[in-house]
């Protein structure tokens, strides 16, 4: 019950670091990037990928900096 428990807060975790880099990369991305199919089909296959590893990374830092506190 205790993995379960730590498994869906670790979820919970990189959920919210997913949707904080997503607005922030979609800011960053809408000054700066002009739009169009190839832009966007990169975004799609090698920007969201990468955040939602950043993501998992940052919340499995967090939640062991958490337990560790």
């Amino acid at each position: 019950m205790r993995k379960l428990l730590e498994k869906v807060i670790r979820l919970a975790l990189a959920i919210m670091f997913f949707y904080v880099l997503w607005k922030g990369v979609g800011a960053l991305w809408e000054m700066f990037v002009p739009i169009n199919y190839k832009t966007n089909l990169i975004a799609l296959i090698i920007v969201n990928p990468i955040m939602i590893l950043v993501s998992f990374i940052l919340s499995a830092l967090t939640f062991e900096f958490i337990r560790k506190s």
